[in-house]
């Protein structure tokens, strides 16, 4: 799939209208509309239960679970789900919801917690793919620095073993970002958890996503090289860990490549290459249409200038972070705490 259209619906689908998600009336229609008849989905459904129940009691029972709307789907839904599970489309969705590096992210706050709602209860709350969900709500949190944040990422923990790799990744770069002011270990054991995941051939995920992943491991592991005051300070192991990403792989990883490298270059001394790798970043930001990513390549374009340049660079990344409702960026590109970084 197009990076920039990874896994996205069209406008009418379920979860782009503010308030509707998913529902058993919904995942019932689709096995209809896919199987052609009510009937058609029960004698499938008897048969792969070895004709335990005869399909017109099947049938009985998937009309009742289309009137569940979002509650319990009970024994039936447990059976349909386990048959059939959820749709590509839906499982695409929640996914994209899920990934901070899906363009989900450049929603506002208030906009983005509101579309996830409706997705944690059944049916998506009765499968693996809820992981997701809690993945997006902690998101959010984060950027709006909220305690609920450890509360949703314990809840992910759980469904931790079930889910699909590239959400075990996910789930270890959100630890590890979590752990990695209040517990040095745990970090630790998170990142090497995800790099073990993305080293390992067997774990199947969209190549883009493997890359994506990546670059946000390398973010996560280089951060701290850089970070003023770390006990740790190497720019130079920086640069070469943000050098390791693809310079030509998805937009988003460019983007991390980029921005990563021109902050390494500034701490380095090297005002000019930071400039290049900035405004490389700024680029890779507006082709990919990543408002969240454009804000962190021009804090960047306004910390390597000077002048004019620099003071637009900041207003501009700074207002792009006040439009989204980020809390965690803006206090990020706030001037005071720039200086104490210093």
């Amino acid at each position: 799939m197009d990076e920039g259209n990874h896994g996205e619906a069209s406008a009418g689908a379920p979860g782009q209208v503010s308030g509707h998600g998913f529902e058993w009336g919904d995942l019932v229609g689709d096995l209809v509309a896919t199987r052609g008849s009510l009937a058609a989905v029960a004698g499938f459904l008897a048969e792969r239960r070895g004709f335990r129940e005869d399909v017109e009691s099947v049938e009985r029972g998937l009309r009742r679970l289309r009137q569940r709307g979002s509650l319990d789907g009970g024994v039936w839904g447990s059976r349909v789900l386990q048959v059939f599970g959820l749709p590509t489309a839906v499982a695409d969705r929640v996914r994209w919801m899920g990934q901070y590096h899906s363009r989900f992210s450049d929603l506002p706050t208030s906009l983005a917690a509101e579309l996830l709602r409706p997705w944690d209860r059944p049916p998506v709350s009765e499968t693996p793919a809820r992981i997701w969900v809690l993945l997006g709500r902690a998101s959010v949190g984060l950027r709006r620095r909220s305690a609920a944040v450890a509360g949703l990422v314990a809840q992910a923990s759980v469904l931790a073993t079930r889910a699909e790799p590239s959400a075990q990744v996910e789930l270890a770069l959100v630890q590890a970002f979590c752990w990695a002011r209040s517990d040095a270990a745990g970090c630790s054991r998170a990142l090497a958890e995800a790099e073990r995941l993305l080293c390992d051939d067997g774990a199947q995920m969209d190549s883009a996503d493997r890359v994506n992943l990546h670059a946000r491991w390398v973010d996560q592991v280089a951060y701290p090289l850089n970070r003023p005051g770390a006990g740790a300070r190497d720019h130079t192991a920086a640069a070469d860990l943000y050098r390791s990403i693809p310079a030509e792989g998805p937009l988003f990883a460019q983007c991390r490549r980029a921005n990563g490298l021109g902050w390494s270059l500034l701490k380095l001394g090297d005002r000019a290459g930071a400039e290049v790798e900035a405004r490389r970043s700024v680029a890779a930001a507006g082709d990919l249409g990543s408002l969240r990513l454009r804000a962190m390549a021009l804090n960047l374009l306004g910390a390597a200038t000077d002048g004019e340049v620099s003071a637009a660079a900041k207003a501009r990344a700074q207002g792009i972070a006040a439009r989204l409702e980020d809390e965690a960026l803006r206090l990020r590109f706030d001037p005071q705490r720039r200086r104490q970084s210093m």
